[in-house]
């Protein structure tokens, strides 16, 4: 019997190549950061809030 592999990344930070369609998001967590706003990031988990802000860095 042939193992099926899951083909999605389920834990950590893969790089801007496995990052998609969040590039609105990420401008703007950039734009407030650089007008010195405060962020709060609320979302349920693994819904890729660590990640959003390792690719803004």
């Amino acid at each position: 019997m042939n193992r099926i592999t899951n083909p999605f990344l389920v834990y950590g930070y893969a790089g801007p190549d496995y990052f998609c369609d969040r590039k609105e998001d990420t401008q703007k967590l950039i734009s407030a950061l650089r007008n010195g706003r405060n962020i709060t990031l609320m979302s349920p988990r693994r819904m890729g809030k660590t990640g959003l802000i390792k690719n803004a860095t």
